[in-house]
């Protein structure tokens, strides 16, 4: 399987919040696994600085203040020892399967959801998440698991934009105080940075305080079984399609979702007549997906023991 050298900002954004969602979740300290990620890709983040800005330093200000904000007020349920990141893998026919990872499952409001983490630069509509697909399917996975019902899905958004420092000055020279896109974790540490004083910037820090509501958003959608069951058919009619016509069929959709696709570049290359191989090896590199494999884990934990 081909995937990307360089991901995109809000992939790679999205990637470490959810590690980090996980490690707090699971009782570990996130701001030490956000160390290691960062000491495990220095050279890419000094590299592409100019691309991804101090993306460490803006998911840090930002998670710090998420947790604060939500607090204990969503519940996550242990399942096969885990409270997040539930990986399934369900066989929907001969040699036909269905793999994915659920963020977590929770309870809030006296109801059980299946909660997924989206980080967002533009806050999704509700008719975006009333074409989402991702949340009926999980729903089928979970009861194909041996799950107990659910009340709906738990849409957990988190803005990724890089929260604004102070720096505009007034007419006095004096640092001005005007409502500014923030959160009070990126206001204190400005503070300290700059060697000012907390009390001198109490606006400020109240006014990114009141921004948070815009900052991280809950959405609760109760999930009905007859959407479920046909978002359910035409998904397992679609893994059908694919099956069948891997390899043979090749007809490119080309439209506004390919600015979000990683391959874009390898659909422009085959349409315009370019080195596809040259882009391959130049863009992308092999990650192997034998590791997904149930047999290929036992396999190897009994060669391991």
């Amino acid at each position: 399987m081909l995937r990307k050298k360089k991901i995109k900002r809000p992939f790679m954004f999205g990637t470490i919040c959810h590690q980090i969602i996980e490690a707090h979740v699971e009782g570990q300290d996130w701001h030490k696994v956000l160390d290691k990620i960062e000491l495990d890709n220095r050279k890419l983040f000094k590299r592409e600085i100019e691309m991804y800005g101090n993306i460490i330093a803006d998911i840090r200000d930002i998670m710090t203040d998420y947790f604060i904000f939500w607090g204990d007020s969503l519940k996550p349920l242990k399942h096969d020892g885990r409270r997040s990141e539930h990986e399934f893998r369900i066989e929907l026919d001969d040699g036909l399967w269905f793999s994915g990872k659920i963020d977590l499952i929770g309870k809030a409001k006296g109801m059980r959801w299946l909660v997924e983490h989206k980080t967002f630069a533009r806050m999704p509509s509700e008719s975006d998440r009333w074409r989402s697909v991702q949340g009926a399917v999980y729903f089928r996975a979970l009861e194909m698991m041996g799950f107990k019902p659910f009340d709906g899905v738990l849409w957990d958004y988190i803005n990724s934009k890089a929260p604004n420092a102070p720096g505009e000055l007034t007419p006095t020279g004096k640092i001005s105080q005007a409502r500014i896109d923030s959160t009070p974790a990126r206001i204190k540490r400005w503070i300290k940075e700059e060697g000012k004083k907390k009390s001198d910037f109490t606006k400020l820090l109240e006014d990114a305080k009141a921004n948070q509501r815009n900052r991280f958003v809950r959405v609760y959608s109760p999930v009905k079984p007859r959407i479920v069951d046909n978002i359910w058919d035409d998904f397992v009619d679609t893994a059908h399609e694919i099956q069948e016509f891997h390899g043979k069929k090749k007809a490119q959709s080309i439209g506004r979702h390919c600015s979000w696709c990683d391959y874009d570049m390898l659909c422009k290359a085959e349409a315009t007549g370019a080195d596809v191989d040259w882009i391959i090896d130049r863009e992308y590199e092999v990650e192997g997906t034998e590791h997904k494999d149930p047999k290929f884990k036992l396999e190897k934990e009994r060669d391991e023991g």
